[in-house]
């Protein structure tokens, strides 16, 4: 029998028993009054603290954050976008991961490439040779990003 199931037929049980007994009946209903109002104005109160947090936060956000004409927001951190010379892009297309992955999942990506095109995996010499060039671009390509990322960092 199952952990949950088990703890289901003792509370059960539990409850059957306070049941019996009128006088913890009333006081439990008592405590379940009093815990249900007292929840109910916890809630009321992280309620309003959460609207006038938000209404802080917008009322902030729309003093610091004038809008120009179009309507977009202006803000003072202006996102440089990382450039990679066209042969890292070819590299990362190739190995089918978005520019900037990390090294790791480089690293991954090229075992797994590597595992599905390696050349003794095929034996027809067509395929195999096929399989020879594409090992080759996967490991160049890994190069490539190998090579710009310890020039980089």
């Amino acid at each position: 029998m199952s952990i949950p199931r088990r703890l289901g037929r003792l509370a059960r049980g539990f409850v059957l028993s306070l049941q019996e007994d009128e006088r913890l009946r009333e006081s439990l209903a008592g405590a379940l009054r009093a815990g249900r109002e007292r929840g109910e104005t916890l809630r009321g109160a992280f309620e309003a603290a959460w609207r006038g947090t938000s209404e802080e936060w917008r009322s902030t956000g729309e003093r610091h954050s004038p809008t120009d004409e179009a309507g977009w927001r202006r803000t003072s951190v202006t996102f440089r976008t990382m450039r990679y010379p066209p042969e890292v892009l070819e590299a990362y297309e190739r190995l089918g991961l978005s520019p900037g992955a990390p090294i790791e999942e480089v690293d991954r990506r090229r075992r797994e490439l590597v595992k599905k095109y390696h050349p003794d995996r095929f034996t027809d010499p067509a395929k195999r040779a096929r399989a020879e060039r594409v090992t080759a671009e996967i490991n160049a390509a890994h190069d490539r990003i190998e090579r710009h990322l310890l020039r980089r960092g």
